[in-house]
């Protein structure tokens, strides 16, 4: 009998590799399998952002954990919504669609290198001694440009830093952090940032990027673009002037009145070890992060790297007894699949390439669970969420990251509608294919509905 190749991404787990039971995650599955539906209509394209690159102001940054301004257009076409809040909005497509469809819309993002990005966007839309100003290195983005491009990034810093304008000011200053990369001796690569072996660094790997081009040449076509783009931005974004506020989103969160969302769409942080602090070092130090500011700002974002260290007293500072957390909590501790998977790990912790792997998985899932339950009282009845999310793998232990949110989800108020299957899946890591051979991971949007606040806390926790 033929069986689709994608509909492999919707079959139920398979053996473990290292022995270990698969019970829960079969049961879990079980439960769930009919809400799993391959999408034809799913891309790659529409699910990141490569769906932006020609989109007028989209355009004007490359922020590639983003998704489609696409992909947001069609969930509000689907249902219709008052208010939008994105908790994780990266560089804001999310609340600029729905600020352009005249829609009540909020993103909290804890890095400025989105918030900066965001702001000068929906600005635009609606109207709007050289070494004291040398770029401030950290160690990780010395000898990142030639000397010329660090002599004339030095004047442009002088040069805005004289305007009085904020609004002028942030678009200039959004301009030249978005050439950054293109000027300069690195490339973005997942996690890391790839060197030109021109740099100068001492490399362990290195690649040749071709022509580098000059800051003058890179600007004067990036504002360029901007000013093409003014007119076509007021027609698809121009209204109301979307709220953007630059924290954490387990911080912002908690203080959000109930039932005060009709709509959530966004991409939280994957459990895929990606340190976007590394991936933007250029971006944040050119924003003024030194290296104090980048290890505040790394470890405040949602645990998803090996480095993160728990922020369980952090949680508790916050929270304290609110019944939210003790919710969150509770979901998290009888999470079957998560302890399942934790155990197997457990077990061949010395064969783990990092041990810390396992505060990565605790760490982020006990948070997510903290998301989700806040999501469950501040989205009111009848209100939609739509995720964007890959599940992972570990040492051959595939997390079904999909399934367990929509247990968080079903305990949490809402009813996992389905679980969109992107076509073609995630291949694992290089790594574990050796050993493990090729496992294809399911990427997927969750589409949840909000459908009884009887179990929840009416009223938020103000901070």
């Amino acid at each position: 009998m033929y069986i689709n190749p994608s509909e492999k991404l919707c079959a139920e787990p398979r053996m473990s590799p290292n022995g270990g039971s698969i019970l829960d995650r079969k049961k879990l599955h079980e439960r769930f399998s009919a809400r799993l539906q391959v999408e034809p209509r799913l891309s790659r394209q529409l699910v990141s952002y490569q769906g932006n690159r020609e989109v007028p102001g989209l355009r004007w940054f490359k922020y590639k954990e983003g998704f489609s301004q696409a992909l947001v257009e069609r969930f509000l076409d689907e249902r219709s919504a008052d208010s939008l809040l994105d908790p994780f909005s990266g560089s804001g497509t999310a609340p600029l669609v729905a600020a352009g469809r005249n829609i009540r819309a909020c993103g909290i993002e804890i890095s400025p290198v989105g918030i900066l990005a965001a702001r000068t966007i929906a600005w635009a839309a609606n109207g709007v001694g050289e070494k004291a100003f040398a770029f401030p290195h950290v160690p990780i983005t010395e000898k990142a440009f030639s000397e010329d491009t660090e002599r004339k990034l030095g004047k442009a810093r002088r040069y805005i830093a004289q305007i009085d304008d904020a609004k002028i000011s942030a678009m200039l200053n959004a301009a030249c952090m978005s050439v950054l990369e293109e000027v300069s001796y690195t490339r973005k690569d997942g996690q890391y940032l790839r060197w030109d072996e021109r740099s100068g660094r001492s490399l362990r790997a290195s690649m040749n990027k071709g022509r580098i081009s000059g800051l003058d040449e890179a600007l004067e076509k990036k504002l360029s673009d901007m000013i093409e783009d003014f007119g076509a931005l007021k027609e698809a974004f121009g209204g109301i002037l979307p709220r953007f506020v630059m924290d954490s989103s387990l911080e912002v969160m908690r203080g959000l009145d109930a039932a005060s969302a009709d709509m959530i769409v966004t991409s939280p942080p994957y459990a895929n070890r990606y340190d976007y602090t590394r991936t933007y070092a250029l971006e944040l130090a050119w924003l003024g992060y030194g290296r104090e500011a980048f290890s505040k700002l790394w470890q405040a974002m949602i645990s998803a790297t090996v480095e993160n260290k728990s922020k369980d007293a952090w949680l508790r500072d916050r929270y304290g007894s609110n019944p939210t957390m003790q919710h969150a909590e509770r979901m998290y501790a009888r999470q079957k699949v998560l302890r399942e998977v934790l155990a197997i790990l457990r077990e061949r912790r010395v064969e783990l390439g990092n041990p810390h792997i396992l505060r990565l998985l605790e760490g982020y899932f006990r948070e997510m669970a903290v998301v989700v339950a806040e999501l469950g009282r501040i989205v009111r009845p009848g209100g939609r969420v739509m995720i964007v999310n890959d599940n992972v793998q570990y040492h051959g232990e595939e997390i079904p990251v999909d399934l367990i949110f929509a247990d968080y989800a079903e305990s949490s108020g809402f009813r996992c509608e389905r679980i969109e299957v992107l076509p073609r899946g995630k291949g694992n890591a290089s790594q574990q294919m050796g050993r493990f051979g090729r496992r294809e991971l399911r990427k997927c949007v969750y589409c949840w509905e909000r459908v009884s606040d009887a179990s929840l806390p009416e009223t938020g926790y103000a901070a």
